[in-house]
């Protein structure tokens, strides 16, 4: 494989991407499950210079404590969550202060814009596009500045791969309407080739529109591939609405599910799909991959990249109901 690629696994519900850039490997978001290690193992990673966590979430986070008992890590990077009580977060607290003390991990309390510049190892330009310091500072439970509630997804990090002076992914971990109303107040320039759409296709709020927000984010990214990750049977996701916003904005954009949605099929392949790569996919159990781990090459050209993306297309073909052609025909 040729360097710098970036790697969306497949972890069912959650978020997990690896960047391996041509001096080291930068692991986004760290999920609960066997996925990431087998394909730390497949991969012949052994070291990961910076570990960014978007946020507290369990399907974030809870990895965490997995990940320092068997991988070499350098950095830690992750906003704190005040109001989080859970036992997944104690349990990850006191993995980083062991992992501080015993191995010299070196832990970040904060990912935000200002951390932009310290997270590159190689040729790929991370940047941290949100939150802002200041939100940071007011964290989860505070106020932003038009008196809206800022809530664990607000503060996602939404983290941006700039490649030969050109943005080839935004990953937007659980970004919500608050959140991507500040993103914009802080800039607009957001065009990149693939959109991780955040969280996994699910509404951006309570009271949000979902349709208009994913109308709008799409509209800024402008993006030639939107990754939804999912898991078949949780949550219904992608929503309905988000994916008639996004493909309204982005019609010719390619639609890409980690797994089979139920509302796309009710049923499962008798056999695993041919268009599949070998890497460790959560959805190979039962035949429920849809594009599954998806390995995108960083391209110097001005186009997004992924191995048998004509191949993925015939599989969703063969689905009718499948909602990423169901409503790109609306």
């Amino acid at each position: 494989m040729s360097l710098p690629e970036l790697i969306i696994l497949d972890v069912g519900h959650g978020n997990c991407a690896l960047l391996r850039d041509t001096n080291g490997v930068i692991l986004i978001d760290c999920p609960p499950g066997s996925i990431l290690m087998e394909a730390l193992e497949k991969f012949a990673i052994t070291e990961i210079s910076h570990v960014l966590i978007s946020h507290a979430d369990k399907d974030h986070i809870a990895g965490l404590p997995q990940l320092l008992l068997n991988i070499k890590v350098n950095n830690i990077h992750l906003n704190s969550d005040w109001l989080r009580g859970t036992d997944i977060w104690k349990d990850v607290c006191s993995a980083l202060g062991d992992a501080r003390k015993h191995y010299g991990v070196n832990v970040e309390p904060h990912l935000t814009m200002t951390t932009t510049g310290r997270l590159d190892v190689g040729e790929v330009k991370i940047e941290i596009l949100a939150p802002s310091p200041e939100l940071a500072i007011s964290g989860v439970g505070g106020r932003d500045l038009e008196d809206k509630r800022l809530s664990a997804n607000t503060l996602s990090a939404v983290v941006s791969l700039v490649y030969n002076e050109r943005r080839v992914a935004i990953l937007a971990g659980d970004l919500d309407q608050t959140g991507l109303n500040n993103l914009i107040g802080e800039r607009t320039d957001l065009q990149a080739d693939v959109l991780v759409f955040p969280h996994h296709g699910g509404r951006p709020g309570t009271s949000a529109d979902s349709q208009a927000f994913a109308q709008r984010l799409s509209d800024l990214v402008n993006p030639q591939l939107v990754i939804f990750s999912i898991d078949r049977s949780l949550h219904k996701n992608p929503n309905d609405e988000i994916m008639q916003g996004v493909l309204q904005s982005v019609p010719k954009a390619h639609i890409m599910c980690t797994q089979l949605s139920e509302k796309c099929a009710t049923s499962l392949p008798s056999i695993a799909p041919s268009h599949l790569g070998s890497f460790p996919s959560k959805g190979f159990t039962d035949n429920k991959c849809c594009g599954g781990t998806i390995l995108i090459e960083l391209s110097k050209e001005p186009k997004a990249y992924t191995p048998l993306i004509d191949a993925h297309k015939d599989f969703v073909a063969q689905h009718p109901n499948a909602i990423c052609q169901k409503f790109r025909h609306l």
